[in-house]
């Protein structure tokens, strides 16, 4: 059984195939002409929480609005409902009605998040200055993992893994580890590109 084990292991671990330097830039390259081409996006994501202390995930899903260069919505519609904007170098939140929000320009931490959200939603955060960065294929997904070299985002994340569509270039998953091991999952789904969103979506 240890044997069948760990050769079914072995195999699953083949899948994950390291990008040639040149296969690196190419993908780069094609990531960041998507993104530059992505004006909005707008899809459903579900989010895992996953914190080693408890027995299982935290789970929860919504809808996602993203307007070029750095106008984000997370409307969280499960298990609660509660919303997140980032617009106009502020954070808008409505937890069940009750709203607030925070100038991003005077607090440091919060204006990172946002622009590596931005960033991320988008795919156009594959930067080296930024980075380090390593390449993958894994069947029909391209990975990237970055480690941040920002010391604001090392002390939140120790890594970030980006899974790409292999034809579109878009974003389907982000995995946010922190320095803990507890990492966030968002899974993106239904994905629609350069569609017209009314500007009632993103009023605080």
């Amino acid at each position: 059984m240890l044997i069948a084990f760990l050769a079914s292991f072995s195999w699953i671990q083949a899948q994950e195939v390291k990008l040639s330097a040149s296969e690196a830039t190419t993908f780069i390259n094609d990531v960041s002409k998507s993104a530059k081409q992505s004006k909005t996006i707008v899809n459903t994501f579900t989010q895992l929480k996953h914190i080693d202390f408890l027995s299982n995930d935290i789970e929860s899903n919504g809808d996602l609005y993203f307007k070029s260069p750095n106008i984000i919505k997370w409307s969280y519609t499960k298990p609660y409902k509660y919303s997140v904007i980032f617009k106009d170098k502020k954070l808008y939140i409505n937890d069940a009605g009750k709203k607030s929000d925070i100038n991003l320009a005077s607090n440091k931490v919060f204006k990172k998040l946002n622009d590596l959200i931005a960033k991320s939603v988008s795919g156009d955060m594959l930067d080296e200055s930024q980075f380090a960065m390593q390449f993958f294929k894994n069947k029909g997904i391209y990975i990237a993992k970055l480690a941040p070299k920002d010391q604001t985002l090392k002390n939140m994340f120790k890594q970030i893994v980006l899974g790409f569509e292999s034809k579109s270039y878009l974003v389907s998953s982000v995995k946010l580890i922190e320095p803990s091991g507890d990492y966030t999952l968002i899974k993106f789904k239904n994905t629609s590109v350069n569609k017209p969103i009314p500007d009632a979506v993103f009023i605080h």
